[in-house]
């Protein structure tokens, strides 16, 4: 059972920042690039070109929910597996993730309460904490509503992020904790957020990058999300589909056991 605590340890990061997946979660790598402030655009415009690379306001509102289904490369069991991350407007979240001969674990935020299931039967319940973050990382139309999520916003300056020029902005909510997000200097994209999550009883920092997006329904999409910090619980998810306005399944935010 160690591993599959660590599993669903894990699933509970990812989702901070799949939901604008949604969410869902960035690596960094160099220093800060020494740049005159004068020359660094304000955080509105950073925001605003952001909606606008993302596909535009009007094609993001007219997305009701989500489902993404692919892989999951989990270096604790090192194998890959099934993923399944559903989505719905206004915030609810869930992901699954199959396990062959053990069964499966859902993590499920939905709306107001959030849990996660083991396949013994186990069912923890979110705490205080992370219910703040989940309210806020499940927004489904999460990039339209960083200022109404994140009291505080101020621009911390240009730094590296894979080899990437990035514009790192900081954002603080009225409660819960707060997240850093890089956002592409080229494309206007997040390529990536550092947050901090709980894991079996510690805190740790995270660094979560997104790559290959692609147009879905006329909203970019990250098709690759991979955790490499912290070092012992890093991942790579690669969705194979992302498809939108789906019949909900009244079973999608509920509790299974």
């Amino acid at each position: 059972m160690d591993k599959l605590q660590t599993a669903a340890a894990q699933m509970k990061t990812i989702i901070r920042h799949c939901a604008g997946l949604a969410a869902g979660i960035a690596v960094l790598a160099g220093v800060g690039l020494a740049e005159e402030a004068a020359k660094l655009p304000s955080v509105d415009d950073i925001l605003k070109r952001n909606v606008e690379a993302l596909g535009g306001e009007k094609a993001m509102r007219k997305l009701k929910n989500r489902v993404a289904r692919g892989k999951i490369e989990l270096a604790v069991f090192g194998a890959e597996l099934p993923v399944v991350m559903r989505q719905a407007a206004p915030n609810k979240e869930m992901m699954e993730l199959t396990i062959e001969g053990l069964g499966t674990i859902r993590d499920v935020f939905a709306g107001s309460k959030g849990w996660t299931e083991t396949p013994d039967g186990t069912v923890t319940e979110k705490k205080e904490r992370e219910l703040a973050n989940k309210k806020i990382d499940a927004d489904f139309y999460a990039y339209l509503n960083f200022k109404k999520n994140y009291p505080t916003i101020k621009l911390q300056g240009v730094e590296q992020v894979a080899g990437k020029k990035v514009f790192a902005v900081r954002m603080t909510p009225k409660k819960g904790d707060a997240d850093t997000f890089y956002f592409d200097a080229a494309t206007g994209l997040v390529a990536g957020v550092a947050s901090t999550a709980e894991m079996q009883g510690q805190e740790v920092k995270t660094r979560v990058l997104f790559r290959d997006y692609k147009a879905v329904d006329g909203v970019q999409i990250p098709h690759t999300l991979e955790l490499e910090e912290p070092a012992s619980a890093g991942f790579t998810i690669r969705l194979e589909s992302v498809k939108h306005n789906l019949k909900p399944d009244s079973k999608w935010f509920r509790k299974t056991k």
